[in-house]
């Protein structure tokens, strides 16, 4: 009996039995948030709301931009409901670390520091950097100090890839980080700080809509950027069904018309509050 009993508990049985109940925990850790949408029926995006035409509160209290079309069409993709939950930009990698949200859609930069805490799908757009500037200053700065300058003041998001190029590039100008593209313009208006550091089309945007016509940008991107989706490390299942859908819109053309309506079209500018 102690014979049966020894070989039925011998070494190599009792090592598959942990190595199962280990390699059980990992397959569940690692698709545990693909494993909850498929579970309750929802995909929980986190946006900003604030970064037109990628994504913004309409006139009319309606989120919507590029990134809100991809969200809709990725869900029904998956065939799950798309709740879209709205919050600073610089609180987004937090939320998504803490699975407060399942993914980030919101113009959100490709980096090798991000890519060290999320895995980064796509990209399905670029984006080019610049500054916003009232004219007056820029011809100021150019004629004297240059950017990268002490008394040069900049501003950038908080938590953002301006922020990092700004860091890196006018290493030698003072940095601001804000919360909010509003406080920006503000302070540029006020004379408070000198230059935003942002995505082009943040730029562009506050020069169409200054009626003052003070504020102007950079002729050329100080840099072109990968804009993808972010979702947490270990989710090999949600990051190969993402992947394939943002392949099956390439090969539909279906991401070019949702890119050319958004940024080639202007008639998103009368959503704007």
């Amino acid at each position: 009996m102690r014979q049966h009993l020894r070989s039925f508990f011998s070494l190599p049985l009792l090592i598959s039995f942990f190595i199962s109940i280990i390699f059980s925990h990992i397959s569940y850790a690692q698709n545990s948030t693909y494993d909850r949408i498929n579970k309750e029926g929802t995909l929980i995006v986190g946006m900003s709301g604030e970064q037109p035409p990628f994504n913004f509160v309409s006139n009319t209290d309606m989120i919507v931009g590029y990134d809100v079309e991809l969200a809709t069409i990725l869900g029904e993709a998956l065939k799950v409901k798309v709740v879209i939950e709205l919050m600073p930009f610089d609180q987004l990698m937090n939320a998504l670390s803490k699975q407060k949200i399942d993914i980030i859609i919101s113009g959100f930069s490709f980096s090798e520091e991000r890519s060290k805490k999320i895995t980064f799908i796509g990209p399905y757009a670029l984006s080019g950097k610049s500054l916003l500037i009232t004219k007056e200053k820029l011809e100021d700065i150019k004629g004297t100090t240059g950017f990268n300058h002490k008394s040069v003041h900049l501003m950038a998001l908080e938590n953002s890839t301006s922020k990092d190029l700004a860091k890196d590039r006018l290493n030698k100008a003072k940095l601001t980080t804000i919360k909010h593209y509003e406080d920006a313009l503000l302070a540029l208006r006020s004379g408070e700080a000198d230059a935003l550091v942002a995505d082009l089309a943040i730029c562009e945007l506050a020069v169409i809509r200054d009626t003052n016509q003070q504020l102007t940008t950079l002729p050329k991107p100080l840099a072109v950027e990968e804009i993808g989706i972010a979702i947490n490390k270990n989710e090999p299942l949600l990051a190969d069904k993402l992947s394939e859908q943002l392949r099956n819109l390439t090969k539909s053309n279906s991401l070019k018309q949702l890119h050319d309506k958004w940024f080639s079209n202007p008639a998103w500018l009368e959503f704007l509050p």
